[in-house]
């Protein structure tokens, strides 16, 4: 049985579409926001199946981030936790310089990473 992903985001230009047909959970605030929602949703049965972390330290300071997560037999994902807590350090480290103003080309790098994140998690479930 396939699993069932769910994307936790702040990025208001994400939204379920033919595209897109998971249930997004809506974290208001920063991206740090959307960590702390995720790590809520691990305490609830979830496990992440997405990096916390963005690839580069600009995207790091960008306004949006969106993380694929899905139901979990086991009660609690350690690993996961433990990503979401490291990546929790180190954003609130690299948003304390030059976080930038939400945008557009924000709002698209996230929504393009999300794509992606969802095509290699789909490749690697078909191994």
């Amino acid at each position: 049985m396939a699993e069932i992903m769910k994307i936790v985001t702040n990025n208001p230009h994400i939204k379920t579409t033919e595209e897109m047909p998971h249930e997004i959970i809506f974290a208001e605030g920063s991206p740090i926001d959307v960590l702390d929602r995720t790590e809520e949703l691990i305490q609830q049965n979830h496990k992440l199946l997405s990096t916390p972390l963005p690839p580069n330290i600009p995207i790091m300071r960008g306004p949006y981030r969106s993380l694929v997560i899905a139901e979990n037999e086991a009660k609690y994902d350690t690993l996961g936790l433990l990503a979401l807590g490291k990546a929790r350090d180190r954003y609130i480290m690299e948003r304390k310089h030059n976080c930038m103003d939400p945008g557009e080309d924000f709002a698209t790098i996230d929504s393009t990473m999300l794509m992606r994140t969802l095509r290699d998690i789909s490749l690697s479930s078909a191994l």
